[in-house]
């Protein structure tokens, strides 16, 4: 017997998982500092931050997995958000190192002993975003190719 899947479906409810998987671990971190419009972040804001986005990946985790025709636009308005968000956070130069220098204090001397200095480490970072975002892009285009996954039968 086979069973008549729609094109993208395996694709669609892989990412469905990940996104959940995601809001899981974006709860975990809900309590952390976050770099917004370019200040570190903390308390109410950081949480409605994260809690947002929480929120975002439930949302498509969910409509993907049941190709929803409402996630079909969810993906790129989300993508949309996402690449604000890191651009963002790229721009902010100042916070940014900032935020780097109290994540790894205590670390100081191994990151140097390892040949790590804060220039490298900003590259990494920016370089980090700038594909994550490109990811994002790459999975809205996948979506428009797709976009019958999300028609109703």
């Amino acid at each position: 017997m086979l069973v008549d899947r729609k094109k993208g479906q395996f694709t669609f409810r892989t990412a469905a998982v990940l996104f959940i998987l995601s809001a899981l671990f974006e709860m975990l971190s809900a309590g952390s500092e976050t770099l917004l419009f370019g200040a570190i972040q903390s308390g109410v804001i950081a949480g409605i931050y994260h809690l947002v986005y929480v929120a975002l990946y439930v949302a498509l985790g969910a409509g993907l997995w049941s190709g929803k025709s409402w996630s079909y636009p969810l993906v790129f308005a989300t993508t949309v958000i996402y690449t604000l968000d890191k651009l963002q956070f790229i721009l902010g130069r100042e916070a940014l190192e900032a935020l780097i220098a109290n994540q790894m204090a205590g670390y100081e001397s191994a990151l140097q002993a390892q040949g790590i200095d804060a220039a490298l480490l900003m590259q990494a970072i920016v370089l980090m975003s700038v594909v994550v975002v490109l990811c994002w892009w790459g999975f809205a285009l996948y979506t428009y190719w797709r976009r019958d996954y999300f028609k109703s039968p």
